[in-house]
């Protein structure tokens, strides 16, 4: 059996196609894992990359069934909407790690805005962090959209939160660094694996056009 024959390429692309359906699997596991590390956060990229990781992994399986019955037509598509996915995939991935840290807070600030006093609360308690940021932390003059619950629940004291003697960090401070390392860890992978998208496209075009020895030597594909 020669590399570029028929065998080799079907074992390949087969290969290929579990490896992107790990990645999408990848992809949604560090994604949603970064979004709840922010708990309140509404940052567009990573529910975009929890789409595409859903997709590709949706992808995968069609590109393996295509494989696996030589099924022309499910591998036109899979070569298609593989090429569509790599142009999102790509976009998306460079968006993530072009994302700086003051848009990253600008987000964070965007879903404390919209939040209710019970989520507000529950991110307080859950990270042990009190008030959205530095600046609107203790500040009297917080527009009421950025203010915080109080922070007794997390200090275990009855006293006010300006008196508590266990000093709490403001939230942003605690999120920021892990979600800033996954967030570039996500963005990351997606373009890595981005291109090898390109690969698949490619070995499926050539796959397409191969015969089946298994099959009539008279019938094309």
């Amino acid at each position: 059996m020669a590399c570029g024959g028929f065998m080799c390429s079907r074992n390949v692309l087969i290969l290929l196609n579990l490896i992107y359906f790990c990645v999408g699997m990848m992809l949604v596991i560090l994604a949603g894992y970064a979004k709840a590390m922010a708990v309140i956060t509404t940052i567009p990229v990573i529910s975009a990359i929890i789409a595409c990781g859903v997709f590709l992994a949706l992808i995968a399986v069609v590109g393996l069934i295509g494989a696996i019955k030589h099924h022309q037509v499910m591998l036109f598509f899979y070569m298609v909407i593989l090429f569509l996915v790599f142009i999102f995939q790509f976009s998306i991935a460079c968006a993530s790690l072009a994302l700086t840290d003051e848009q990253q807070q600008e987000f964070f600030r965007l879903g404390w805005k919209l939040a209710s006093d019970d989520l507000k609360d529950r991110t307080q308690q859950a990270f042990h962090c009190c008030g959205m940021d530095r600046e609107h932390q203790f500040n009297s003059r917080t527009p009421f959209e950025y203010r915080h619950p109080l922070c007794s629940k997390v200090c275990k004291s009855d006293m006010n939160e300006t008196s508590c003697l266990c000093p709490l960090p403001d939230c942003w401070s605690v999120v920021e660094p892990n979600l800033h390392q996954l967030v570039r860890a996500v963005g990351a992978i997606g373009l890595f694996f981005s291109f090898t998208e390109i690969i698949g496209i490619w070995l499926t075009f050539r796959y397409r056009n191969q015969k089946d020895p298994r099959a009539n030597p008279s019938a094309f594909l």
